[in-house]
């Protein structure tokens, strides 16, 4: 009978114990804030904030000496890659990207995730916004801009050529 009893025991203990563990994680889980959207917001007074400025800036912040860049088509291929590498090496990056679905935006999503990680801050917003260009360059200086944006696919370009051209008033 006394094996009994501490068999007993044992299954309680574990019981308890799991009962813990897990309300601990459901805990953890529903408590914690929602993951910010403020770098997926696409460009629009909605986001046009102190904040919003103030990433901006800590993204283009660089050390001393080195470059201060705009990278459109940040959340590109190649994009990615280059604004990875130009903040490994100390300058500081802003990225630019439309997101646009030509291709599947999840990678692009996926992208922008890693560079938020590195440090890069990628606007969702279009080259041909006068407004936004104009807001960027009037909170950083940028000393140069990498133009890897492109629209991708000749197809469009036939269907739609004024979409590839810049009005400037």
């Amino acid at each position: 009978m006394d094996k009994h009893r501490r068999w007993t025991y044992s299954i309680t203990k574990l019981v308890f114990w799991a009962t813990i563990f897990a309300g601990t994680l459901l805990f953890l889980c529903f408590r914690s804030s929602p993951p910010s959207h403020s770098a997926t917001m696409k460009w629009g007074s909605s986001n046009d904030t102190p904040q919003w400025e103030k990433r901006v800036r800590l993204s283009a912040r660089s050390r001393s000496g080195h470059l201060s860049v705009l990278v459109t088509g940040a959340a590109g291929f190649v994009g990615s890659h280059v604004s990875a590498a130009l903040k490994r090496r100390g300058d500081g990056v802003v990225g630019l990207d439309n997101f646009n679905s030509y291709y599947d935006p999840s990678l692009k999503r996926a992208r922008q995730k890693l560079l938020e990680q590195k440090g890069v801050f990628v606007i969702e917003g279009d080259i041909n916004d006068e407004k936004l260009l104009k807001k960027l360059f009037d909170i950083v200086e940028f000393t140069h801009v990498m133009h890897l944006a492109a629209q991708a696919g000749v197809r469009y370009a036939m269907k739609n050529p004024g979409s590839y051209i810049l009005q400037i008033r």
